[in-house]
């Protein structure tokens, strides 16, 4: 296991405080966060590149805060990747190898499996220089896995890359860490790939851990406004708590001008809240309804209109006003659905929010209102 224990550092004005991580063997731990957060000075501190000004790195139990980059039993993939430019991608490869005196041939072993795997076998001979993104990509993480380190660290090693490229080596990436049994350390600004390519996830914002856990768990129950914002989440609502009924939590959200319904388990929170807390819910989680073909009733219906709608491939985001305010909530559905409903701006619309898919936050409600142009992460 690679352990981090209330490590602090500092780089220039910018601090980062009491971060403490786990990765357990064979597991992908992400530290996701916004650029300039503290993601890659806390990576720097765990790889050696930087002496942090408090807390410990274990590996296998082993004290390993001072010890120099090259003895820490680490491979490190950096945002640039750190090719060397005037070795071939061969030499790259067992460039690690060598240094430790290994006299292992390239034809041999794990390293002619990973350029089979990585379908690198008609580079080998070719200069990095010659190399597209997504072979030097392949190049740094054959290097990488050949070092025989069974513990990877990795920088935003993908960022430079369009999405389909990307999206490839996200399957790649998995496959490596199964066939090779490696743990690996990463960070991301991506929430999509933090989310597929993470067991768990820590979230930094201004240099503190705001929340980490099981990737369900932190994708289902954002712990802060903050961090629900961080993660897209735009609808976002002050509720009075009111009562608890047969298991559900009962609030009145101003805002909507509704009651709202939820399930108890949906937060961290005890059944007996009477305090003013946040609901939210994601917008894929909106149901949308049409006025003349459904009854309004049961229960978290919001009367609303289209405001605007904004097409996205083959998604549509919605957005829609209360009826009773000006409050904003936000939905996306499938284009095909969203053409055969007709929806428009100025249409009527109901908004139905699962009580299975509201979750609450303890909290200040976040000083900017949702506004109607969807959020860019």
């Amino acid at each position: 296991m690679l352990e981090v224990t209330d490590l602090s550092a500092r780089a220039g004005s910018f601090a980062l405080r009491n971060a403490s991580i786990m990765v357990p063997p064979s597991s992908c731990h992400v530290i996701l966060g916004p650029t300039g957060s503290g993601k890659t000075l806390l990576l720097e501190s765990v790889i050696g590149l930087r002496i942090p000004q408090t807390g410990k790195i274990f590996l296998e139990g082993k004290d390993i805060t001072c010890l120099p980059m090259e003895q820490r039993g680490l491979s490190y993939v950096p945002q640039d990747l750190a090719l060397f430019p005037h070795m071939t991608v061969r030499e790259n490869i067992v460039y690690p190898l060598r240094i430790r005196g290994d006299k292992q041939d390239i034809e041999n072993g794990i390293v002619r499996a990973l350029i089979d795997s990585l379908a690198i076998r008609d580079l080998l001979d070719r200069s990095v220089r010659n190399l597209s993104g997504g072979e030097r990509q392949r190049t740094a993480l054959a290097r990488a896995v050949a070092s025989g380190c069974k513990y990877l660290v990795l920088d935003e090693p993908l960022s430079a890359l369009h999405e389909s490229l990307k999206k490839e080596l996200w399957y790649l990436l998995k496959d490596l860490q199964r066939r090779y049994d490696l743990a690996i350390l990463m960070v991301t600004h991506d929430l999509e790939e933090a989310f597929f390519l993470g067991d768990s996830v820590t979230i930094i914002l201004e240099g503190r851990v705001r929340q980490q856990g099981i990737k369900e768990d932190v994708y289902e129950h954002p712990a802060s406004v903050d961090v629900a914002r961080f993660l897209g989440i735009r609808n976002l609502f002050d509720v009075r708590m009111e009562r608890t009924t047969d298991g559900f939590l009962w609030g009145y959200c101003e805002a909507l001008g509704t009651a709202l319904r939820m399930s108890s388990s949906g937060g961290k929170l005890g059944a007996n809240e009477t305090s003013t807390l946040v609901a939210g819910i994601r917008s894929e989680d909106v149901v949308i309804m049409i006025p003349e073909a459904s009854e309004p009733y049961g229960t978290n219906i919001v009367e609303g209109t289209v405001r605007n709608t904004f097409e996205n491939g083959s998604f549509v985001t919605l957005i829609a006003t209360s009826g009773s305010s000006s409050a904003v909530v936000e939905a996306v559905l499938p284009r095909a659905l969203a053409k055969k409903s007709g929806l428009s701006q100025g249409s009527p619309v109901l908004l139905r929010l699962p009580e299975e898919s509201l979750f609450l936050i303890n909290g200040v409600f976040p000083k900017s209102p949702c506004t109607e142009t969807p959020a860019v992460i």
